[in-house]
């Protein structure tokens, strides 16, 4: 296992530079955004992830720390590499499909709360509000 995340670090480490003009967090950074997503009072049930070399969006719980310093493990895909990630986004309303014809719950995620979280790590994040909520840019085009 530990053979398939080093080829993955390094094949997003190689699309990052070749798709990308600008990488914009470390790994660092990326952590630091995750341990201030992770606080309970901020009750997040929902991200938005767009992986490098992936087209479409990928919806998933809070990823987990517990993972080597370039990489962050998920309930939902297991562990990633940090630079992978191209953005995350923090919708203003998490959607969860229900099967049987029965409508979607939704959940209201409060931006002006998790923004201020994210401004008392101290660190300066790229964020960039979306037509569906708030946005932490991991890489530019």
């Amino acid at each position: 296992m530990h053979n398939d995340l080093s080829h993955e670090l390094k094949r997003d480490r190689r699309e990052a530079l070749r798709d990308y003009s600008a990488s914009l967090m470390s790994n660092t950074k990326w952590r630091a955004v995750f341990t201030a997503l992770a606080n309970p009072e901020l009750a997040i049930r929902q991200i938005i992830a767009k992986f490098v070399g992936v087209e479409e969006e990928k919806p998933m719980h809070l990823p987990w720390l517990e993972a080597p310093h370039a990489f962050v493990d998920s309930a939902d895909f297991g562990p990633f590499p940090l630079v992978g990630i191209e953005w995350i986004e923090i919708p203003a309303t998490a959607i969860f499909p229900r099967s049987n014809n029965v409508a979607a719950e939704r959940y209201a995620q409060d931006l002006v709360a998790i923004r201020s979280a994210l401004e008392a790590t101290g660190k300066q994040f790229p964020l960039q509000d979306s037509a569906n909520g708030l946005r932490i840019l991991g890489h530019v085009r």
